[in-house]
């Protein structure tokens, strides 16, 4: 997949283009992705942006990072993301539209039918189909995606993540939700009771704070693991939340190296003990359901993004 910048463009060759958010690349998104997959003759270009307007406060589901994985692994062939500036904000939407077509090259174009973009979000897909004549490209409005009755949004699954429902989550994101990070040096006190924990942290949307049962990639290979999300409040009084990840029949120095956990069940809500020794019985409790539950990783295969 090419990640293109402003470099690249004006594009020569006819592209399908499908234009979103992409917050959480989930099964309506899906949708749109399969499209421009089959427009023939026509390379397929993700056209998203770098953050979500007007949300300071927000946390994305997805790192650009990530989202660069996960729309390789799709294999769509160009991908470009738009930089939210204050000038681009105030584009018109007919101003939008006329870059979509002569920067992007774009002859065909999918969007979801709540798609909205221009100043103060004036285009709309039916703006888009109104225009396709006059520019010279065709148009598919994905409808609403259900699960039961519910429909599939970025929404619905940010949710899902803030109240710990994992299993939830990967249906509607057909993969684990999964958090990269460096590993990074912590203050050794998960050694010093005998569960060693390699220690992310992120940006990004944090599940739930409590314990779960992960799957831990680092370097290409699957591990078993038991993770807690939240501030430790036994052993620490910072208040700054991390991602503790105690990898079951693992050793070696991994201090910065890369590592993803895939989140795939809520076992318990984070909560203070008494004392250290009473955290240190609590947490050989978790290790035993996590590994239980995760003794054969081959089940889980088809929920992790490589």
């Amino acid at each position: 997949m090419k990640l293109l910048t402003q470099n690249d463009l004006p594009l020569h060759e006819g592209t399908a283009v499908a234009i979103g958010l992409f917050d959480g690349i989930h099964a309506g998104h899906t949708t749109l992705i399969h499209d421009i997959e089959c427009q023939a003759g026509l390379k397929s270009l993700v056209y998203t942006f770098d953050t979500k307007p007007n949300h300071a406060a927000y946390k994305n589901i997805y790192t650009a990072g990530e989202k660069v994985s996960i729309f390789a692994s799709m294999n769509v062939d160009m991908l470009y993301e738009q930089p939210f500036t204050k000038e681009f904000s105030q584009l018109t939407k007919e101003a939008f539209l006329q870059r979509i077509v002569k920067d992007m090259c774009a002859k065909h174009i999918t969007v979801g039918f709540d798609f909205r973009f221009g100043r103060n979000a004036e285009g709309t897909a039916g703006y888009l189909q109104e225009q396709a004549g006059r520019f010279g490209y065709t148009v598919y409005v994905v409808p609403a995606i259900k699960s039961g009755a519910e429909k599939v949004s970025s929404t619905l699954i940010r949710g899902y993540i803030e109240h710990g429902e994992m299993e939830r989550t990967a249906s509607l994101l057909r993969r684990f939700y999964f958090i990269d990070g460096k590993i990074e040096k912590g203050r050794h006190l998960g050694s010093s009771i005998g569960f060693p924990t390699a220690n992310i942290s992120t940006d990004k949307l944090l599940p739930r704070y409590g314990v779960y049962a992960t799957i831990v990639q680092i370097d290409g290979k699957c591990y078993p693991a038991v993770t807690n999300v939240g501030v430790k409040p036994t052993v620490s009084d910072a208040g700054v939340p991390n991602v503790e990840t105690f990898i079951f029949n693992f050793s070696g120095d991994v201090y910065n190296e890369r590592m993803r956990v895939n989140f795939v069940s809520f076992l318990r809500g984070e909560r203070p003990f008494p004392n250290v020794a009473a955290l240190q019985k609590q947490i050989a409790q978790d290790a035993h359901l996590a590994q239980e539950m995760l003794r054969d990783l081959e089940v889980y295969k088809e929920y992790i993004l490589w």
